[in-house]
């Protein structure tokens, strides 16, 4: 009887121990971003820690849409894993256009600290009653302003520019606080856009104004550091709640470590990227922070308006106990 018991024990328990899980990773990177180096690691460490038990299929550069559509998705189920924009989530969770507050951040040090501490513990819960479950904030960077009419060095000479933005409400309120005219263009359409005149310019890290030779048609470039943005790796809640511990506990583990080395890459090659863009006879400024910063309460108003007023005081806050 106790062989019996034994083996029908095992007959249950095989199928379980032997199921293989694959989850799907939709993200918004060029497949030569560090978004995907990033993401690569992340499936081959997850692959072999649990011992081919979990693995991730990634489909980079909007293969599975684009970004709206694909983080919709993962609040869905549909798709198990994105790498999301701060501008896309708040969409469903408005506290993520807090975070892109113009200036709100002084350098990488300081992003780091909130993004991963306070900022983490106060958006958590929102993203769960949507569905969602927050692994770590990944790389984007700062974000710098590049245009084909003239150098700008203050924000009198962003007035009449068209800018794209994404549809995200935080880079629009700075833009227009400055004097240009914000123009929603999706992420798939801006090298056409840029390449045709569409619009005279657009707002990005340098990393993604690089990989896509945006430089090729925007020939100014105004290092503004305005608003800091980053890739937010969020998991369905329904898949979550179907590993088990380890793999969680795993899946969080090598999000982590990916985000550090997204960051560490981006970093990185920032000033080579530059370096190699101003051989290219691309103009790159560093202007005063001042004039931009004062045209700001504008900006400020309208993220506060967005947000709730409770939600803008508590991010600042935040921003205080961190060293603004």
């Amino acid at each position: 009887m106790k062989k019996l018991a034994f083996l029908m024990m095992l007959a249950f328990a095989a199928p379980h121990a032997s199921a293989q899980v694959e989850l799907k990773l939709g993200h918004f990177g060029a497949e030569d971003h560090p978004a995907q180096t990033a993401a690569k690691q992340f499936a081959t460490n997850v692959d072999k820690r649990t011992g081919g038990q979990v693995r991730i299929k990634i489909y980079p550069n909007n293969q599975l849409g684009n970004p709206p559509e694909v983080l919709e998705q993962a609040i869905l189920g549909a798709i198990d894993m994105s790498l999301s924009g701060q501008d896309q989530i708040a969409k469903y969770v408005p506290k993520f256009d807090a975070v892109s507050t113009p200036f709100a951040f002084k350098d990488y040090a300081m992003a780091d600290k909130v993004i991963d501490g306070d900022f983490k513990k106060w958006v958590a819960k929102d993203l769960e009653a949507k569905g969602l479950v927050y692994l770590s904030a990944w790389e984007w960077g700062f974000r710098e302003v590049s245009n084909s009419k003239r150098p700008i060095l203050t924000p009198a000479d962003m007035k009449g520019l068209k800018i794209r933005t994404p549809p995200a409400f935080a880079y629009q309120a700075f833009v227009e606080a400055c004097g240009g005219m914000a123009q929603t263009i999706g992420f798939s359409e801006l090298v056409m856009a840029m390449k045709t005149g569409v619009v005279d310019g657009q707002e990005n890290p340098i990393a993604v104004i690089y990989n896509l030779k945006l430089y090729e048609s925007q020939k100014y470039i105004s290092m503004l550091n305005y608003t800091y943005s980053s890739m937010t790796h969020v998991v369905s809640k329904k898949v979550w709640n179907k590993l088990t511990p380890d793999q969680q506990k795993i899946i969080q583990e090598e999000s982590d470590s990916a985000s550090k080395l997204m960051r560490h890459l981006v970093r990185d090659q920032e000033a080579t990227q530059i370096a190699e863009m101003k051989k290219l006879g691309i103009r790159i400024d560093t202007p005063d922070l001042a004039p931009f910063k004062a045209a700001m309460p504008p900006a400020y108003e309208k993220v506060k308006a967005k947000v709730g007023a409770k939600n803008f005081d508590e991010f600042m806050a935040i921003l205080k106990k961190n060293g603004a």
